[in-house]
């Protein structure tokens, strides 16, 4: 029993890499559904503006209390807070946190609409229609995943940047231009090319992932709970996976 779900497992992360292959051969040779990208613009990006932009700020909040916290308790010294909060925002939490949330938010509900469709059998009504899935529904997606991901991303560390300054301004007596003087000195544009890379790298993963379950799902509305889950739960396994890879190759490149 083990085994035979470890196998469905696999046969469907294989599904999701040759998805993820046919995404960028529908990138470079059309058509791109404009209307449809931009519509999914609207649904991911700005959909989820809200949430993260929530989440983000109290992670701002949090997390520089911690570090000073910290720093006072080990040092007696607080005056360090910008750059340690500035570089593990713009390294780490700023990109990993706006992550999960497209998964929990976006990858749950790929999967949910394109599993549903599965059951209905509208996607056997695509075939008899001769209306290729991944170009007509499957792709804009994608593509609205990516981008927004990677603007949610630079949304989330600026608002997580703004909270923690206030946060420290006003509860650790800093001074706004102090504060962001130091942040200089710690973050540079390397930083921001890396959380930019890493953004847009979750970003194209999240959707071939939950549209192989989704197109594996059987069993009725049972099933289309069961691929959801999954879904996440896998989509949750290869951003903390590709997150690790990714941190490891940029500290040895810089």
């Amino acid at each position: 029993m083990g085994l035979d779900i470890f196998n469905r497992h696999l046969r469907t992360l294989y599904l999701a890499i040759q998805l993820l292959k046919k995404m960028f051969h529908q990138l470079s040779r059309g058509p791109h559904r404009k209307l449809e990208f931009f519509n999914q613009m609207e649904i991911i990006g700005v959909g989820s503006l809200p949430i993260i932009s929530i989440a983000t700020g109290f992670t701002g909040l949090v997390m520089t209390s911690e570090i000073a916290w910290h720093m006072d308790f080990a040092l007696s010294n607080v005056s360090m807070i910008p750059g340690f909060t500035g570089q593990f925002v713009v390294r780490e939490l700023g990109i990993a946190v706006p992550a999960l949330l497209m998964v929990s938010k976006v990858g749950a509900s790929l999967t949910a609409e394109l599993a549903s469709m599965r059951i209905t059998e509208q996607l056997d009504a695509f075939k008899l229609l001769k209306i290729d899935v991944v170009s007509y529904h499957i792709f804009p997606r994608w593509a609205a995943c990516t981008i927004s991901t990677v603007c949610l991303t630079l949304i989330s560390i600026a608002i997580t940047i703004i909270i923690a300054m206030i946060t420290a301004v006003t509860k650790y007596h800093f001074n706004s231009q102090e504060y962001f003087n130091t942040l200089a000195q710690f973050i540079n544009s390397m930083d921001l090319l890396c959380a930019v890379t890493k953004s847009a790298i979750f970003g194209m993963v999240i959707p071939p992932i939950a549209c192989a379950y989704a197109l594996k799902c059987e069993g009725g509305a049972q099933g289309v709970g069961q691929a959801t889950t999954d879904a996440v739960v896998t989509c949750t396994l290869a951003v903390i996976t590709l997150d690790f890879i990714l941190t490891a190759i940029f500290s040895a490149l810089l």
